[in-house]
């Protein structure tokens, strides 16, 4: 029952203290946890049970946290949903795992009226706000004893190579990452973090772990590069939760030289690699520290992270690759060769992780959940090594690896030796057929007006083995992105 016991003991030591923000209210360590179980003991009262599912749309504001706080607590299941799926794609969710009700933004729901639920409660609607009603009697100690092996959550992969899968998430999981990220980053209940990820997904597991330590979590409406910088000012943000993109985004902004982030101390990225060049302009020009957080949904969220003492000096020499950091306390790394034997340090091949935060398996589906275990060790499908000192460094996807007559080809190394030249702001490569070699790579780039392929080709030339050049480069306007970053190599290769 780790989530409740999170509110319980930050009422106790904290209750004053802001616990969440949004861009409409905040809410007290004290208030949060009066709310939380008042709202869960209003849904007892409209049929929710333990082990209900409940799905959750919404953009990320408080009344989200509140409710996957309220279901825990009554021992239901939340299931996330992505704002941004189609209404095929979020009824089919809804579907398969057996949803009983949704709950979240109007505009939202109304986008989605075909959802096969029994139930569904607007935030902005008298019910939602009757659930939370301080005038009501609430008897939090006749809600039930939740068991840590209960199923907390149902959060849903990012997709970036089809259908998305439910993992599925228990209470013992998300304490052991949080007491493990507590071990190693040592957040504090003085910190105010600025989240600019979505919460429908494993990533809003890092503030969840912030919040075990009691601080303060700013939640954002979606992310724009001005709504960022603002709110780091506006709460004197200690800490800002982001992708590496939206760190570029950030950087670009006009009024960045002109907003006060003299309170940011870390800059937390994760769900994709930092390119050097981006981190070492960000290092210099924000003068903070830098938290890499390496982390997988079905590993329970984030297990891997290196420090700001352990990243690169941004004015020194300046390495191809920022390792992704050593493993938290309570989880173990290996790495693996095709044959699945363990590999010594530095020899490169799949990332296998194992831990009290592995997830409980892929909802309703065993087929799936065997294919990514191994052992009792979870296949995070990354290429990666393990150096002598415990440091895990990735080198690509497995998926995404390029085989060119029989030799490998990592796209990331191309797409870091593209991103070296100065024209190029971004860049994608995937594999394509080829008739001789078996397959080679293609680049997409994002590049300034006015630059030819033929410019980057004789870039790469100088930075690139000869097998490892793309057979050709196309000008693109943008990369596709998902939510989290993730470049959608899928969409590349159609």
């Amino acid at each position: 029952m780790w989530l409740t016991q999170l509110l319980e003991r930050n009422r106790q030591c904290f209750p004053g203290r802001t616990a969440l923000v949004d861009d409409h209210r905040s809410v007290t360590w004290a208030a949060l946890d009066d709310r939380t179980a008042r709202i869960a003991q209003g849904l007892a009262g409209l049929g929710i049970r333990p082990g209900d599912r409940v799905a959750v749309i919404s953009l990320d504001r408080v009344e989200v946290l509140e409710t996957y706080f309220a279901l825990a607590r009554l021992g239901a299941v939340f299931v996330p949903l992505n704002h941004s799926l189609t209404p095929g794609e979020v009824s089919g969710i809804a579907e398969r795992t057996g949803a009983t009700a949704v709950i979240g933004e109007a505009a939202l729901l109304e986008r989605h009226p075909d959802l096969p639920v029994t139930l569904r409660i607007a935030f902005e609607s008298e019910r939602f706000t009757g659930l939370a009603d301080p005038a009501a009697t609430c008897d939090a100690a006749a809600l039930p004893d939740v068991p840590d092996d209960a199923v907390a959550a149902i959060l849903h992969t990012s997709a970036t190579t089809g259908r998305a899968k439910g993992v599925t998430v228990d209470h013992a999981s998300f304490r052991a990452i949080a007491l493990g990220w507590l071990t190693s980053a040592a957040p504090t209940a003085d910190m105010v973090v600025v989240n600019c990820c979505p919460l429908y997904h494993g990533s809003m597991v890092v503030s969840l772990t912030y919040m075990a330590a009691g601080a303060t979590v700013v939640l954002m409406p979606g992310f724009t590069p001005q709504k960022a910088l603002s709110a780091i000012a506006e709460h004197r943000a200690t800490h800002v939760w982001l992708v590496p993109q939206m760190l570029r985004f950030m950087l670009q902004a006009k009024t960045l030289e002109s907003t006060d982030l003299s309170s940011l101390q870390e800059v937390l990225y994760g769900a994709a690699p930092m390119p050097v060049d981006l981190y070492a302009e960000a290092a210099e020009r924000l003068g903070c520290g830098f938290r890499q957080v390496y982390g997988m949904t079905e590993v329970g969220g984030p297990y891997v992270t290196l420090g700001p003492a352990e990243h690169p000096d941004p004015q020194g020499e300046l390495p191809e690759v920022i390792p992704a950091g050593r493993v938290i306390p309570g989880m173990s790394v290996r790495v693996l060769d095709t044959d699945d034997t363990v590999l010594g340090p530095d020899a490169i091949g799949e990332v296998v992780v194992r831990g009290p935060g592995l997830m409980r398996g892929y909802w309703n589906d065993e087929a799936a959940t065997e294919e990514v275990t191994v052992d009792g060790w979870i296949r995070t499908g990354d290429l990666g090594l393990l150096d002598g000192d415990g440091r895990i460094h990735l080198v690509d996807r497995r998926k995404d690896l390029i085989i060119r007559a029989g030799q490998n080809v990592y796209p990331a190394e191309i797409e870091r030796a593209l991103r070296t030249h100065p024209a190029v702001r971004d860049a994608a490569v995937v594999g394509i057929p080829d008739a001789d070699y078996g397959e080679v790579p293609l680049a997409y780039v994002v590049a300034t007006e006015g630059t030819q392929p033929a410019e980057l080709m004789g870039h790469l030339a100088r930075e690139l083995a000869p097998y490892k050049r793309p057979r050709r480069i196309e000008l693109i306007d943008h990369v596709p992105r998902n939510p989290a970053g993730k470049i959608l190599k899928k969409l590349l290769r159609a």
